[in-house]
């Protein structure tokens, strides 16, 4: 399904000369980079592979509800753009080597493998994303597969990991809307601005609200989703999110059946600060984030990071 998304969005962009970008994002808590590599985390949301192309027309199931005619260029102030994306996300409880059996009321193991295909109506003020995920959990999510291989890499920072009670399978289907507001200067050496949004999230894998704000200050400082040429950017990154869950199956367990589950938190925060470099097509961007309780059992606070690397073509 994403292999003919991804080439039938290249025959369109060719004809709209749409820039697109194809992006790898890999989230960790290996990555917290300010810990010592013994005493970084291996739990909680442990691991993230998304790889993201946007580019081309909207969806086709989308272009009756956009207010935006023309696919965007370098130069759009108001234009429609499509997203496509497929991702594995594992999360797992707390063990240590000297204590590999999680403590009593610990979250399950659970993957969620993924793919999903967004319309995106933006405007130099306004981005509006309207999301459709499908996606697995249980052994097809390949879960224990994948994390087998990551730890066999690294034996020795690496606690043992048993994936014989997880969330079962289930078919999830998720639909999610996005709106982002921005404030700022950005015609200038130094730019800066601010990115308020809201989301919301409804499906057998989740259901929850989100409010947050990000700001951006740096050297050269690109649009945040129009696509822009320019010269070396180099950008800083913060923001802070709150979020209302109704449900999340990686905690609340199986919709239709029993299995480990030890339900969530109703109210949920992030915190995050980040660099981004920008140089011609290609892109590198480090980002620290920390989230707040998820659950009863759980950690107070949970750091981890992500390292995207992108490079743009049709410029």
């Amino acid at each position: 399904m994403l292999m003919a998304m991804l080439v039938a969005a290249p025959a369109s962009v060719a004809v709209a000369q749409t820039p697109r970008t194809i992006s790898l994002r890999i989230d960790n808590d290996a990555f917290d980079f300010w810990m010592l590599p013994w005493n970084r985390p291996d739990e909680e949301y442990s691991s993230g592979v998304h790889i993201t192309y946007d580019g081309g027309d909207a969806p086709w199931w989308s272009r009756r509800f956009l207010r935006q005619s023309q696919p965007c260029t370098t130069s759009s102030r108001e234009c429609r753009m499509g997203r496509a994306e497929i991702g594995q996300d594992l999360y797992t409880p707390a063990t240590s080597k000297t204590n590999p059996v999680p403590a009593p009321g610990s979250r399950p193991n659970a993957g969620w493998l993924y793919v999903s295909q967004t319309a995106r109506s933006l405007r130099a003020s306004r981005s509006d994303e309207l999301t459709l995920t499908f996606g697995v959990t249980g052994r097809p999510s390949l879960g224990k597969f994948t994390q087998t291989i990551a730890h066999n890499a690294a034996p020795t920072f690496n606690r043992p990991s048993d994936w014989s009670d997880q969330v079962g399978f289930e078919p999830g289907l998720a639909v999610r809307y996005e709106q982002r507001r921005r404030v700022g200067l950005d015609d200038h050496a130094i730019g800066f601005d601010v990115v308020p949004r809201f989301a919301l999230t409804a499906g057998n894998v989740s259901t929850a609200a989100e409010i947050g704000v990000q700001t951006r200050t740096g050297w050269h400082l690109r649009h945040p989703w129009l696509p822009r040429d320019g010269p070396l950017e180099i950008a800083l990154i913060g923001g802070v999110s709150a979020r209302a869950v109704a449900r999340d199956l990686f905690l609340d367990g199986n919709t239709f059946r029993d299995g480990p589950h030890v339900g969530h938190e109703i109210f949920v925060a992030s915190g995050e600060i980040g660099v981004l470099i920008r140089f011609r097509a290609l892109s590198l961007e480090y980002r620290a984030v920390n989230d707040t309780r998820s659950y009863a059992a759980g950690p107070k606070w949970h750091p981890w990071a992500s390292i995207v690397g992108g490079v743009t073509f049709g410029h």
